[in-house]
């Protein structure tokens, strides 16, 4: 049974943070790999592999006890979903709306009229003092 009081348990509050250290980790270890291993004197031929690298450094963290471990966890998780998301086709990230950038429905500040099928107001200017937006 789930208790809100187990929720805030030391250990549960450390497993967590390294988590969330891991998956900080795991982008930090990435960046670097990849700006040290491109350029002129390449040292990995193969630049496939290196979304592999966290996965990796998370899998040797993981043999580790405490904090360290749930870092490595951490690590594993991210890598493993960059990797994932590496492999689906483009049209199906869009699809599934990965990585894209979340718009809920348009909205058009300071026009009273609803949009209408056959409407355009290609001359509106959106960034007017009449569009509704504030002056800072």
């Amino acid at each position: 049974m789930i208790s809100v009081k187990n929720i805030f348990k030391k250990e549960n509050l450390i497993a967590a943070g390294g988590l969330g250290a891991g998956s900080l980790a795991a982008e930090i270890v990435a960046a670097k790999v990849t700006k040290a291993f491109t350029g002129d004197d390449l040292v990995v031929k193969n630049e496939k592999i290196i979304p592999y690298i966290p996965v990796f450094t998370g899998l040797l963290l993981a043999t580790s006890t405490g904090f360290i471990k749930n870092v490595g966890y951490g690590m594993l998780a991210q890598g493993v979903a960059k990797v994932g998301k590496s492999l689906i086709p483009a049209e199906t990230q869009i699809e599934l709306g990965i990585g894209q950038d979340v718009m809920m429905g348009n909205v058009m500040m300071g026009d009273s009229r609803p949009p209408l099928a056959g409407y355009s107001s290609d001359s509106y200017d959106y960034t007017s003092a009449a569009a509704g937006e504030m002056s800072f």
